[in-house]
């Protein structure tokens, strides 16, 4: 004969109700979460860094122009029209540079800009992405790039710098102007799903010879002989007026 075993009695709680009588009832255990759930970590979706997109022809381009030299040299990115974090074009502009920094004309910067406007772009297509090489290996922004960042391209809407260093490394960040200043970093990568033109070193070439000057450290007319003197990355240092038609061809 099976005999079942008693169940034990649950405890009693009482409740009183509004004229005051004591009603017993019976206590329910509390519901806490069990172990398994408050182990699991929690499952986020992975963030995807935006990515400056480069053309193979522009890529190409600009890893030339950093070969050319053994100095930094900065440029203009050009974007495309239906994407701005899209660069088509790389272009040079008139500048003088050593190791460390780079110097742009500002007579060079307006007329490549109103050679651009006249062909139709819009300045948020070359006047936003600033790109620059570094000779080293770190394509980590320095001090000075950081406060020519902030000088020159402080009061766009957005803007953004992107560094090639010698390595092959990169870095890349856009600034987004507003009540709460917006910075991001960038992922860069070439895109080649868009149609691309063949490379033309000797054009490319050419356009540095044109433009990049550079200039040792040692030299004594150099604006960065002395580590602590004032140098402006827009303008020609007013001692190089006299000399500036000794640019190469």
């Amino acid at each position: 004969m099976t005999i079942a075993a008693a169940r034990p009695a649950e405890p009693k709680l009482a409740r009183r109700t509004k004229n005051g009588t004591r009603i017993p009832t019976t206590a329910r255990p509390s519901r806490t979460p069990s172990k398994l759930r408050m182990l699991r970590p929690l499952r986020t979706r992975a963030r995807r860094r935006p990515v400056l997109r480069f053309a193979p022809d522009a890529w190409a381009k600009l890893v030339a122009l950093r070969d050319f030299g053994p100095t930094e040299i900065g440029a203009f990115g050009i974007a495309d029209a239906a994407d701005p974090l899209a660069v088509v074009d790389v272009r040079l502009v008139t500048q003088r540079c050593d190791a460390a920094r780079v110097e742009f004309a500002d007579e060079a910067v307006a007329d490549l800009f109103d050679r651009l406007v006249d062909a139709g772009r819009r300045p948020e297509e070359f006047a936003r992405i600033w790109i620059h090489t570094h000779p080293g290996n770190s394509p980590a922004p320095s001090v000075v790039d950081e406060e020519t960042f902030a000088r020159v391209f402080g009061r766009c809407d957005w803007a953004v710098m992107a560094i090639l260093a010698r390595s092959g490394a990169t870095s890349a960040r856009l600034r987004v102007r507003s009540v709460v200043p917006l910075e991001v970093e960038l992922a860069t990568a070439v895109d080649f799903g868009r149609p691309f033109a063949a490379s033309d070193l000797a054009a490319w070439r050419a356009e540095y010879r044109a433009c990049v000057s550079p200039r040792a450290p040692a030299d004594r007319g150099s604006p960065f002989a002395d580590p602590g003197a004032p140098w402006d990355d827009w303008t020609w240092n007013r001692a190089h007026e006299e000399d500036r038609d000794e640019l190469p061809a």
